[in-house]
């Protein structure tokens, strides 16, 4: 009878107007993220300019992107920790603060080699920013609106990859490559002027001291495990510098695991998290859609390769994928209380699974309205997807549990990212090298490409093919699950902001 009730309290809200106190945070979280995600894939498009203007080698160049994510991997983990410790609000600052630096550092490089030492700073800035932000935005809002801001959250996600690289090729065609690093410059100051206004300053209570033993372990174990598989696409799965940091990073992480899987432990990550069903789920989603999203980066390939779309062109063949999970993502967020992560993360990954069994027949001939349908409906069910996962994270989790979760949802998912890029990289070059041998003079033809990156597309369906299992085990309800009353009412309790 309780379940009951809660369940249709929570379908009652669904319709209801987000108080205006909360989409003050939202519009502060959300435009943090909109600037990170944005930067992150600007700076893809201006590798070339960077060969040529600083005169080095594109493996040199690499690492301007390599020491960002790098340094992701670093602020991720301590960021619910340090949440926790000195609060929302301070710890969103000081990312925040720790981005700017590192993107007017970046802009004023006259170095590649400074170049990449500020992308460092940028990367521990954004590590924190995401997960500090969703954080806050789930222990604000309750589980009642939970679904409306994932929702929310999910735009930036979407927005930032498909804007990115076209507003990334109108600044290196037409400014220097250095406006796209100080153009998060004044979009960082106003979001950090709103944040002292909206933002409150949340603090776990008795929040106990850093898991010392857990960084040491952690922390290194994913960077060791991302540079090895951002290696991988260069020299392959067999070079032995890939093999050296992927076994170390696997041994370092799994050390980490029973380290905080020991009763009594406050871990960065806690290992008791998994007994929640949804947390469990949703992080083995997590990591298997970043697979499919780190593979992406092959989609706007085929279009300038086999198509002979230009980079701009390219770009506004990929804006479907984007407005199609922003649409789904945004619309869902008022029903979901009512359909249930299950529902909706299945229907998503069918429409995903169809989306890119689309891509699967794709050829020099194909018509842009092909390609458009199947970039929007491929989104629509990322969007799903996103949005049943995310929202599922939390159910049933202890309040003092969510900035930990948070962490090491956002580390799955970047782990997934760089495994999917790595491993299509690789397919990818082994797939054009046999089209290339297959001809007389080593130059493959568009049909034989665009045969390449078909099969390259499959290892895309694939991947979703693996997420069937784990999205039906999903919960089916918003209190799915054996939880505690007790647990359940403290969860929907709002949060007491510092000093109230």
């Amino acid at each position: 009878m309780a379940q009951t009730r809660a369940d249709e309290s929570l379908a009652g809200n669904d319709d209801r107007r987000l108080p205006l106190e909360l989409l003050k945070v939202a519009g502060v979280v959300l435009l943090g993220m909109l600037l990170m995600q944005l930067d992150g894939t600007m700076v893809s498009i201006a590798l070339d300019k960077l060969v040529r203007e600083m005169s080095v080698p594109v493996s040199t160049v690499q690492w301007v992107v390599t020491a960002y994510l790098l340094a992701l991997m670093v602020g991720m983990p301590i960021a619910g920790w340090a949440a926790d410790r000195f609060g929302t609000r301070t710890m969103w600052n000081f990312s925040l603060v720790t981005f700017l630096v590192g993107s007017l550092l970046c802009g004023l490089s006259n170095s590649v080699w400074m170049l990449i030492a500020a992308r460092v700073v940028q990367g521990l800035g954004g590590g924190m920013m995401a997960p500090v932000g969703q954080a806050m935005l789930v222990r604000v809002g309750g589980i009642e609106r939970r679904a409306r801001l994932v929702s929310l959250m999910a735009v930036p996600a979407v927005v930032g990859p498909t804007l990115g690289p076209v507003m990334g090729g109108i600044i290196v065609d037409h400014l220097s490559w250095r406006w796209m690093f100080f153009v998060n410059l004044p979009i960082g100051l106003i979001t950090f002027l709103l944040a002292g206004r909206a933002m409150p300053n949340l603090k776990a209570s008795g929040s106990a001291g850093l898991d010392a033993l857990g960084v040491v372990l952690l922390v290194p174990g994913l960077v060791a495990i991302v540079y090895g598989l951002s290696q991988a696409t260069t020299v392959g799965f067999g070079g032995a510098q890939v093999i050296v940091a992927l076994s170390v990073g696997v041994a370092m992480v799994a050390a980490f695991a029973m380290h905080a899987a020991r009763p009594n432990i406050d871990a960065l990550v806690s290992m008791h998290l998994f007994k929640y069903r949804g947390f469990a789920t949703s992080s083995v989603l997590l990591l298997l859609l970043g697979l499919t999203m780190g593979a992406g980066f092959v989609d706007p390939l085929f279009l300038q390769q086999v198509r002979s779309e230009s980079a701009l062109g390219a770009g506004l063949l990929l804006v479907p994928a984007g407005v199609g999970s922003a649409l789904a993502s945004l619309s869902m967020g008022r029903v979901f209380n009512r359909i249930g992560p299950m529902r909706v993360g299945t229907v998503g990954l069918a429409c995903a699974i169809i989306g890119r069994l689309i891509f699967t027949q794709f050829d020099a001939n194909t018509s842009n309205l092909v390609i458009v349908v199947a970039m929007f409906v491929t989104g629509v069910g990322f969007g799903m997807m996103v949005l049943a996962m995310t929202t599922a994270l939390y159910i049933g989790l202890p309040p003092e549990q969510l900035s930990r979760a948070t962490s090491g949802s956002r580390v799955f998912q970047q782990v997934g990212l760089s495994a999917g890029t790595a491993v299509i990289g690789v397919v990818l070059q082994f797939q054009l090298t046999r089209q290339q041998n297959a001809t007389p003079d080593g130059s493959p033809g568009l049909d034989a490409l665009a045969h390449a990156y078909n099969n390259t597309f499959w290892w895309s369906v694939a991947f979703l093919a693996l997420a069937i299992v784990p999205t039906v085990l999903l919960p089916r309800r918003m209190l799915d699950g054996t939880v505690p009353e007790k647990e359940k009412e403290a969860e929907s309790a709002p949060t007491r902001p510092e000093g109230a």
